[in-house]
């Protein structure tokens, strides 16, 4: 339980992060100059997800920052229902310890 647990951690993390880049990249839609912001997630060795912050080269196109806050939400969906689960397994053992 612990895995899914650490695993549905880092990916809640890593898609906080990408909410948050996005969210500057919406900020700073009109300013001039501003270059967006993107975000690399990868796989860790250990099973988790690791974010990383990048800069483009690209102005912010709003239909691009559209998708990711999109994806941002099913992310987080999927990865509360990971830890719900797992926390209900949990209840479940015990109970059965009981």
């Amino acid at each position: 339980m612990a895995d899914v647990l650490g695993i549905a951690s880092t990916a809640l993390t890593a898609y906080g992060i990408r909410q948050g880049v996005t969210g500057n990249n919406m900020a700073n839609l009109n300013t001039d100059g501003f270059k967006a912001s993107s975000v690399v997630m990868k796989e860790t060795k250990t099973g988790g997800v690791n974010a990383s912050v990048t800069q483009g080269p690209d102005k912010v196109e709003i239909s691009r920052e559209a998708v990711n806050m999109l994806d941002n939400v099913n992310g987080n969906k999927a990865n509360l229902k990971a830890v719900h689960v797992a926390d209900e397994m949990t209840k479940d053992i015990l109970d059965l310890m009981a």
